[in-house]
């Protein structure tokens, strides 16, 4: 909840100085264009952000997987205790002397592990995009003070 509070809380400081950037410079009846261009730019923005975010989650969980994955060896003392120890919980054996409901719970924990820093690899990732936005915000144009604002 707090995480959403907090990306709520930063949109009143992204979209207004946007919009009064866009359209400081703008006569009157450019107004609904400039409206029109906004929202498409905003909609393509996103659509574009969420599938490279996307696909990075997925690129990056296989990464991860198979790093994690390779640790996972019939020769690795600390899985087979813990195979052991699972299969002793679970009243049952398989082919391996563990049930394949012991070797469905390690997989399920080397996924989640997977996924998450896949997701710790997207915030970094996006974090230095923004940090590397941060010099933009020189480059706009400053409006004088006194002005009327035309925003839509």
């Amino acid at each position: 909840m707090m995480a959403r509070v907090f990306q709520a809380a930063g949109m009143a400081f992204l979209f207004v100085p946007i919009n009064t950037a866009a359209y400081a410079f703008l006569p009157r009846e450019k107004n609904n264009a400039a409206s029109g261009l906004m929202n498409l730019a905003r909609n393509i923005g996103g659509s574009v952000g969420i599938s490279v975010v996307t696909t990075m989650l997925d690129r990056r969980t296989q990464v991860h997987l198979t790093d994690l994955s390779s640790n996972l060896s019939s020769s690795n003392p600390v899985l087979q205790a813990r195979i052991q120890a699972l299969g002793r919980l679970m009243h049952g054996s398989g082919p391996g002397g563990a049930p394949p409901s012991a070797w469905a719970m390690i997989q399920g924990v080397v996924q989640r592990q997977a996924t998450m820093l896949s997701y710790i690899d997207c915030f970094w990732f996006l974090g230095v995009a923004i940090l590397c936005m941060v010099p933009m915000v020189f480059l706009i144009k400053k409006s004088k003070p006194g002005g009327g604002m035309a925003v839509h």
